[in-house]
């Protein structure tokens, strides 16, 4: 599932869309890697996307805002978007009353074995799932913000968490958006970006 843009010859594009490691389409980058094509999503690439810590930093020196977040490890100071740190899973919580604290923190950091990332969700928040598909969406109110993610990420297909406020779009997780969960009307605007290559 190689795809090359019309506007961008520099590239190929492994349009399985999990990247995440281990899965086919890490294997997929990396088989292109070592065959020496110049592929998007790199194994780096990938691999940074998918720990929220080092996206949430990719994304800030990239100028995309981000929320306030702290690691913690022992205590939750809701309301906030927690997420683990840990490699066994990709589970996130929203705690924003303080009735569970205690499962919710054993969820994210798995009974206190790992750090979670906690980030800190604003009065007036709602939080969006964006489908962002080589730098487009369906979502006119994300199109600017979705193209920003994909140049500081280069990830073809993902499904891009967002903290929206009255006055801001903080980002908050990318997570694997698979070629197969496509719409028809998404797959069409793909096929008009370029070419399958084999």
């Amino acid at each position: 599932m190689l795809f090359k843009p019309k506007d961008n010859g520099e590239f190929i594009f492994n349009m399985f869309g999990d990247y995440t490691y281990l899965t086919e389409g890490y294997y997929k980058s990396l088989d292109a890697e070592l065959r020496g094509i110049n592929i998007r999503p790199t194994t780096e690439e990938a691999l940074d996307a998918y720990v929220v810590p080092l996206a949430m930093e990719k994304a800030r020196l990239y100028g995309i805002a981000v929320p306030e977040n702290e690691i913690i490890t022992e205590k939750i100071t809701p309301p906030v978007l927690a997420y683990p740190i840990n490699p066994y899973t990709s589970k996130f919580e929203v705690v924003s009353d303080s009735d569970n604290l205690k499962s919710k923190l054993n969820t994210v950091t798995m009974s206190g074995k790992y750090p979670s990332l906690c980030q800190k969700l604003p009065e007036d928040y709602r939080i969006d799932i964006i489908r962002c598909f080589l730098g487009k969406t369906l979502l006119k109110e994300y199109e600017e913000f979705a193209a920003n993610i994909f140049k500081a990420f280069h990830i073809p297909l993902m499904k891009i968490r967002v903290i929206v406020t009255s006055s801001h779009y903080l980002f908050s997780a990318i997570e694997p958006l698979i070629f197969d969960e496509l719409t028809l009307k998404e797959k069409k605007i793909i096929e008009e970006l370029g070419t399958w290559q084999r």
